[in-house]
């Protein structure tokens, strides 16, 4: 154990000889900015110096068929019929298939379906794929298909692609490696759709609720562990029907602390993390002779979301008022370090249905002040504070310094922010309840516009949809509705665009920003890419380097 004093801040470190970890504390009566943690970072780094130099090596990963990677979250579950969090979301694709998928470009490729034939705009037929089996051993067919469709479009189960799902009139299987679906109207992202995971008949049963380790999946791994907060375990599946991956295993760590994961990566006792690196540590990684570290431009979007139904939120003049008291690219500078571009809509510009007439909000307080006070919030203490908000997030450290500083910045237009942290489950419990006035959250790897109709059409209320925020407008809903049954492309556009500028009207959501997909890996790692949305699917090619 190291304790040192700097400027008034006790540095704790305690190593622990038994599990091989390093826990770090840090003890200061009055709090941290931004500096004084990147400040501590560095005398972190100083103070442990030594003792990675008096090694010849740092701490290695001898199994050369397994990879260990840092999460900083834990998902609330890994039944694909019902993950909608980002942390199960990345892992899925390693464990289960669709009928269909995408590739790194977002287009529609097969994927279970070996190939298929849009007979009319409301007929389907699927061929699958000969000799696919499920993680257990048993055949992968045109029943499996329809029983894990049927669950989903069954409107009890409460599963979020029922939406998409209720399309659907009927679903026939002349053979059990055929499938054809009738639709009860054109639908146009109905393949977007059938991306959706596949799981044996014999878990659809309504009577019987499965665990996640009972769901056997097609993908090249299959699901060994689940311990929810502490690690999931994937081993590699021995009935998978393409060529097998390089690794036989692959083990999510959950390290909510940000220093602990860094110095895990930096001890070499976690080999790769996604997206979950303090922006400010990139830079130490970056000058780390075994270590890459990886940014693309990506779509992952930050909001602030609201209670539509609270009477303060409620109010449009409140929202617009937040939206321009934020000033987006101050955080962006000195907390993200320029891994993000500001953003309004869900859909960045370069998207094809995005809009590129859709600009961010201007950081205006001067003006944000004004609306309120022709709304009807006047400064009602000498302290200048108009009312108060509660702020829901979750106990990432990140996420709460984002928070700080967005209280600080409506402080100073009166809006005073009581910050609540929570564990990852308890949160978005509460966030899918409706039991928030604002939170915070991100939508990652968004692919398809349709999307729209899952966050804002009046009956995608969870647990239908993520209309979290009880959004109810008549003519988005007719919009989004009309969208679903148009085929030409720029026709869709159109609606879409009309659509997006009717929410960021209503200031639905208060966009944030775009991130950056960053990976901070073991440079002797191969074949790793950084797939939309930080999807964990190119480790089935990952190997490690002959040595």
């Amino acid at each position: 154990m190291g304790v040192k004093l700097v400027n008034s801040i006790y540095i704790i470190v305690i190593h622990h000889t038994a599990c091989n970890s390093t826990q770090v504390k840090i003890m200061n009566r009055s709090g941290l900015d931004c500096a004084s943690r990147c400040y501590i970072f560095i005398v972190l780094l100083l103070m442990l110096l030594p003792t990675a130099c008096s090694s010849p090596h740092r701490a290695e990963n001898r199994n050369r068929k397994q990879v260990i990677i840092g999460l900083e979250g834990s998902p609330t579950t890994l039944d694909p019929r019902y993950t909608t969090d980002a942390y199960g979301s990345r892992i899925l694709p390693l464990i289960y298939n669709g009928l269909l998928t995408t590739d790194r470009q977002g287009n529609i490729v097969a994927d279970l379906a070996r190939g298929w034939e849009i007979v009319n705009n409301r007929t389907y037929r699927f061929t699958l794929r000969p000799g696919v089996r499920f993680s257990d051993g048993s055949p992968c067919t045109a029943h499996d298909v329809k029983a894990t469709i049927d669950y989903m479009r069954t409107a009890d189960n409460g599963c979020p692609a029922y939406g998409s799902f209720s399309i659907i009139d009927a679903i026939e299987t002349p053979d059990p490696m055929t499938i054809v679906f009738r639709l009860k109207k054109p639908f146009a992202s109905f393949l977007y759709a059938l991306t959706s995971y596949i799981v044996p008949a014999s878990c659809c049963r309504r009577e019987k609720q499965e665990k996640p380790l009972d769901i056997p999946g097609t993908g090249p791994f299959r699901l060994l562990e689940f311990s929810r907060g502490h690690r999931i375990i994937l081993a590699a599946n021995p009935h998978y029907h393409l060529a097998p991956p390089f690794l036989k295993r692959i083990c999510f760590k959950i390290i909510t602390n940000d220093t602990t994961r860094i110095m895990a990566l930096k001890k070499g006792t976690i080999d790769l993390v996604q997206n979950a690196i303090p922006p400010y540590a990139l830079k130490f990684f970056q000058r780390d002779s075994d270590l890459r570290v990886v940014s693309r431009r990506g779509n992952s979007y930050k909001y602030l979301g609201y209670n539509l139904k609270d009477p303060l939120v409620g109010n449009l003049a409140v929202r617009r008022a937040i939206s321009l008291a934020i000033d987006r690219r101050q955080i962006i500078r000195y907390i993200l370090k320029g891994e993000a571009r500001p953003a309004k809509g869900v859909l960045p510009p370069e998207h094809w249905a995005g809009d590129p007439e859709l600009k961010p909000t201007p950081f205006d307080p001067e003006k944000a002040a004004r609306l309120l006070d022709q709304a009807g919030f006047p400064p009602k203490n000498p302290d200048g504070i108009r009312f108060s908000l509660s702020y829901k997030t979750s106990t990432n450290q990140e996420s709460f310094e984002i928070a700080q500083i967005i209280k600080k910045q409506l402080a100073r237009i009166g809006i005073r922010v009581d910050i609540l942290r929570f564990e990852w489950g308890t949160f978005f419990a509460d966030i899918k309840k409706g039991n928030f006035q604002l939170y915070s959250l991100k939508w990652i790897g968004i692919q398809d516009p349709d999307i729209f109709y899952y966050l804002f059409h009046s009956s995608s209320i969870p647990p239908r949809g993520a209309n979290r925020g009880r959004f109810c407008n008549p003519e988005v809903d007719r919009l989004l509705e009309e969208s679903r049954t148009v085929v030409d492309r720029e026709k869709r556009r159109q609606l879409y665009i009309k659509i997006q500028r009717m929410v960021a009207d209503q200031e639905v959501y208060t966009g944030l920003w775009y991130r950056n997909d960053v990976v901070v890996m073991k440079r002797k790692l191969e074949g790793f890419e950084i797939y939309p949305g930080g999807a964990y699917t190119s480790l089935r090619k990952v190997r490690w380097q002959d040595t």
